[in-house]
């Protein structure tokens, strides 16, 4: 069963930003499936992995002419596999055996693909309706069910898409398609511009000890788990005036929680909390983000965060910001709020895309 949080729908809140319009990106779970789109409504919708390591995923580009792919993936991680014959030669729907032309699809053992955009509608339309997809054939000894890839929530997530993509009604829509021509249909709108980051100087090592004793010795937190003597403090030019100051606080199984100062180089060596403010609203909380596992590219001005919901990392939330001058800016965000074992090595849907100067 899908837990209430990853239930809950990320509707994300449009904002302008550097005078582009972008979209409201999505985050949602229908009964077995996901859906994300990003801020360029790019979309994926992919089957949950309680399906013996069975998976479907489509994904869609905004605009007329959008780009589509189909995939199934066969994820089982046993050394002995009760077949050797190809995945594409075992699939049905609803008892019925699924045909897949080698012409028109990419086929091996374990996966089969299209980007043919005519073969991608022509499967979703096969399908819709459908109750599941099985694999035939033997049963690994460690299997106690069959493959099966729920169709459970998949016209709900295709419409999710297709509202997504302002394609309701038209032509080139998934489950909700019409008589309205492809060229009512919206293009994608344009990535956020982002700012070039001016390398600053690098801190001296007469700066690093002022700002030390000045600043970090009198950092009090007394919700930090970890000793006073224990929490590492690292600095970080972010332009020639301002430095990033982090002090490690919380240590977790797999994820380090850290807090973040934006100081000045110079006395009176002034200290602000550093808050990460997004361009959308990300969760019912609307909390901003904490510093977890954070890590700051002095080259690049990138603060990245990497926030494991598991060990396993098949889940979680990650993000980069740039610093613009002043504060912090969304350079990219990802998020898989499924812990289904899907998306490996934070792999995850990406929510929120920029482009460079």
């Amino acid at each position: 069963m899908i837990p209430n949080w990853m239930a809950t729908p990320l509707l994300l809140m449009a904002t302008l930003m550097t005078g582009y319009v972008h979209a409201d990106p999505l985050q949602r779970i229908y009964n077995d499936w996901q859906v994300s789109c990003d801020n360029l409504n790019h979309c994926s919708a992919r089957s949950s992995q309680d399906s013996q390591g069975l998976v479907l995923q489509l994904t869609r580009d905004a605009g007329p002419e959008g780009r589509a792919s189909v995939s199934i993936d066969y994820q089982r991680n046993s050394d002995e596999q009760s077949s050797d014959i190809a995945i594409a030669n075992r699939l049905t729907l609803n008892g019925k055996t699924l045909n897949f032309n080698r012409r028109e699809w990419d086929v091996s053992k374990k996966h089969i693909a299209s980007i043919n955009r005519v073969v991608v509608n022509e499967f979703v339309n096969s399908i819709r309706d459908g109750s599941s997809i099985q694999l035939s054939g033997k049963l690994d000894s460690q299997q106690s069910t069959r493959p099966s890839i729920s169709l459970n929530g998949l016209k709900a997530a295709l419409l999710a898409i297709d509202q997504q993509q302002s394609r309701e009604g038209t032509k080139t829509a998934w489950a909700s398609r019409g008589n309205k021509a492809a060229s009512t249909v919206p293009p994608a709108p344009a990535a956020p511009l982002l700012p070039h980051f001016n390398e600053p100087h690098p801190l001296t090592d007469g700066e690093i000890s002022a700002i030390t004793q000045n600043t970090a010795t009198n950092i009090e937190n007394n919700d930090c788990s970890l000793d006073p003597s224990e929490r590492e403090v690292h600095l970080f030019p972010l332009s020639n005036e301002k430095a990033l100051m982090t002090v490690n606080c919380d240590m977790g199984a797999y994820n380090l929680y850290v807090l973040g100062y934006i100081v000045s180089r110079q006395a009176p060596y002034k200290s602000d909390n550093l808050v990460l403010n997004m361009p959308f609203k990300s969760g019912d909380d609307d909390q901003p983000p904490e510093l977890i596992n954070a890590d700051f590219d002095e080259k690049t001005g990138i603060l990245s965060i990497f926030d494991k919901g598991r060990g396993l990392g098949d889940c979680g939330v990650s993000s980069r910001w740039l610093f613009d001058g002043k504060a912090f800016r969304l350079a990219a965000y990802a998020s898989e709020p499924s812990c289904d074992g899907y998306s490996k090595s934070g792999q995850w849907p990406v929510l929120w895309v920029t482009r460079s100067q």
